[in-house]
């Protein structure tokens, strides 16, 4: 104990010259580490502290009444069977759900050769061109009602009486 007190004072010097030209790089580290338990115990902790209540006295109970060992043993093993099973599930739902899309993306491109071979290059090129003036259209069509729609209901709150607040907003005094 004496060492310490004997030579306590050069090793604080030798501690505060040694981290004294590396602190501006860990300045930034501590404050975001600062600000994330900040974070976490404004919004995340009051969320969470239920349940950390909760297995507290689960883990403090189970402690100290002493469960078996074998029923432990039991529930982590039927725990991870399950999980494993889960896991099998998830994977063969995802391999059908991908192998149906893969097929789809492949079935379409069949039938877009057969297409092409049937009608020629061409045609299906008019074909094409066809269909797209139509979604075209269909947008033009949309711009041209909802404006007309909108030109309307400008008409129904120029025509809306003065002292009728009804329909009207702030700002609407066009």
């Amino acid at each position: 104990m004496e060492f310490l007190q004997d030579n306590f004072p050069q090793l604080f010097h030798a501690y505060s010259t040694y981290y004294t030209p590396y602190a501006s790089y860990i300045q930034p580290l501590r404050r975001v580490f600062l600000l994330t338990q900040s974070y976490f115990f404004y919004y995340a902790f009051p969320t969470l502290y239920p349940f950390y209540a909760l297995a507290s006295r689960l883990f403090t109970s189970a402690l100290t009444e002493q469960p078996s060992l074998a029923s432990l043993a039991l529930l982590a093993i039927l725990l991870m069977v399950s999980l494993k099973v889960m896991d099998m599930v998830r994977r063969t739902v995802i391999y059908w759900i991908s192998l149906a899309i893969r097929l789809l993306m492949y079935l379409s491109v069949a039938v877009m050769g057969m297409w092409i071979y049937q009608r020629g290059v061409e045609q299906s090129l008019e074909d094409i061109g066809w269909i797209v003036g139509l979604l075209a259209g269909l947008g033009e069509t949309g711009e041209r009602v909802g404006h007309a729609k909108a030109a309307g209901r400008a008409r129904e709150a120029r025509r809306m009486p003065k002292g009728s607040s009804r329909g009207r907003t702030r700002g609407a005094a066009w």
